[in-house]
């Protein structure tokens, strides 16, 4: 078996990106030939990988699909899964007569609209990719529906497979030391500085809450575009002593592990990677409850709170209601262990697996 991951880029830190990685290290480890194909020349950090470069555009699709045919002949790829619609349209076009068996993956809401794609859009590339001989795979159970509902016709072969997160490799990371630089007591919420992941709302939620209550300082791990309207919205709201941006960290598990409350304030999700690694590393969570995702991850809030999505004060209110909640409602040791167990990397690959043999 020649497995070949298909992406349009390589974002450092991203979370498709890490979640392919993973997937791809456990079928190394299964004795799987791996390969990566990155359209725009980035250079995964993974053992088997191949890279070629094809640019952006039109012009660096139709390089890529023609520059993929001849990796899919030449090196025999037997298996081939893409993610990412410009990479799954690729996939589709360089895999047309062949005999590889392909997975086309939605790691994101139907809406959403960083990708500049909209519903009737992503309809259209859906019924294409399912007029093939591949399958449809979507990151959580949530998301499949939704997909299903637009395309009833294609039930059969729209599935559902977990992401690859919880590795050794994870929590050995998490047990790295700390940085002298931060507070010893914090909140945390780390992710790309996004619209979609709304660390807008997060802000002026935190300033809300500290107008009743005494908080800990609150840490925002990850790198954007919006780096620099957050930090100037943070000095509108005086709260800049109390709020640390870190910029991006390749390493940032140990302060996950140890923060008191992880947040994720996100008004889009598939299903956030970084949810399951709080609860893997046992961080007590506060989660919007966005159309796909938390929810299904956290058992309708039995392993930690869900608030409304896109509300100010909802996300507010859940700050304040941890600082006296987490005793009292902690979920237990098996509770959690049963909630990650499919994340884990050898689970992910047995379900690809699945899919590819039925």
């Amino acid at each position: 078996m020649h497995i070949l991951f298909i992406l349009k880029d390589f974002k450092v830190g991203g979370g498709v990106e890490r979640v392919q990685q993973r997937l791809s290290a456990q079928f190394l480890k299964d004795g799987q030939r791996v390969s990566f194909f990155v359209m725009n020349g980035d250079t995964p950090d993974t053992e088997g990988v191949q890279t070629l470069g094809s640019g952006n555009g039109i012009a660096g699709l139709l390089r890529s699909i023609v520059q993929l045919r001849r990796l899919i002949r030449r090196e025999g790829v037997t298996h081939v899964i893409s993610a990412k619609e410009q990479a799954n349209l690729c996939a589709w076009f360089a895999t047309l007569g062949r005999p590889c068996k392909v997975i086309y993956s939605r790691h994101a809401a139907l809406d959403c609209t960083e990708q500049k794609t909209g519903p009737s859009s992503l309809r259209l590339l859906y019924t294409l990719y399912l007029c093939g001989n591949g399958k449809v795979v979507t990151v959580s159970t949530a998301l499949r529906q939704s997909l299903v509902d637009v395309m009833p016709w294609g039930r059969q072969r729209i599935r559902y497979c977990p992401n690859a997160v919880v590795t050794e490799q994870l929590l050995q990371a998490a047990q790295a030391p700390l940085s002298a630089d931060l507070p010893r007591d914090y909140w945390l919420s780390l992710g790309r500085l996004v619209e979609p992941k709304g660390f807008h709302l997060l802000l002026d939620a935190y300033a809300l809450a500290l107008r009743s209550e005494a908080l800990p300082d609150l840490v925002i791990v990850g790198d954007g575009p919006l780096l620099d309207a957050l930090t100037t919205q943070a000095h509108r709201l005086g709260i800049t002593h109390r709020v640390h941006f870190t910029g991006f960290l390749s390493n940032p598990y140990p302060l996950l592990r140890h923060a008191r409350l992880f947040i994720l304030s996100s008004v889009q999700e598939g299903m956030p990677t970084v949810l399951i690694e709080a609860l893997a590393l046992g961080t007590p969570v506060l989660a919007c409850d966005c159309e796909t995702g938390p929810r299904e991850l956290l058992d309708n809030g039995r392993l930690g709170q869900l608030v409304a999505v896109n509300d100010v004060p909802a996300l507010a209110r859940g700050m304040l209601q941890s600082l006296t909640a987490q005793s009292g409602v902690a979920p237990s040791a098996k509770m959690l262990s049963d909630a990650i167990h499919p994340y884990t990397s050898q689970y992910a690959a047995q379900a690809y697996y699945q899919v590819w043999n039925q």
